[in-house]
């Protein structure tokens, strides 16, 4: 009888450590795909970024040289105050109209994205329908793919 209780106390340790090794083996491939998603976003975001600072490199390029820098909040920027009569138009600028539009639905850049791509339009011809960069439709089919 103890012989019988040995060889069955011998088969449950030997289960459990199977068990465990397969346990242990999933977590590793699990750890590694995270690893693997994790550089994907890092390399995505990085790419993000780079584009973010040329299109500000542009702009600012573009932007016209003046001797101060522009602060929105500036005293000695703001016009001083003028008597009524004294008020002339500067420019011919006349607001929007509101342009009367049946109700439709509007969908994200989000939504637009998913919905083109569910179309089967490539990364790049939904970043130039939409307007949007490359790396950021990239970024959120990418993010779809991974829930």
């Amino acid at each position: 009888m103890l012989t019988l209780l040995v060889c069955a106390s011998l088969l449950l340790h030997v289960l459990t450590f199977i068990a465990i090794r397969a346990l242990q083996s999933n977590i590793q491939q699990q750890e590694s795909r995270h690893q693997k998603d994790k550089q994907a976003y890092e390399s995505m975001l990085s790419s993000i970024l780079e584009e973010l600072r040329e299109e500000n490199d542009r702009l600012l390029q573009a932007e016209p040289k003046s001797g101060k820098p522009r602060t929105e909040t500036a005293e000695e920027d703001k016009p001083a105050p003028a008597a009524e009569e004294d008020i002339a138009p500067e420019s011919d600028y006349a607001p929007p109209q509101p342009i009367e539009e049946e109700d439709q639905v509007s969908m994200s850049n989000l939504g637009r994205v998913l919905q083109l791509h569910d179309q089967g339009k490539a990364s790049a011809e939904i970043a130039k329908q939409l307007g949007m960069g490359k790396t950021e439709v990239e970024l959120i089919l990418l993010m779809k793919k991974n829930g």
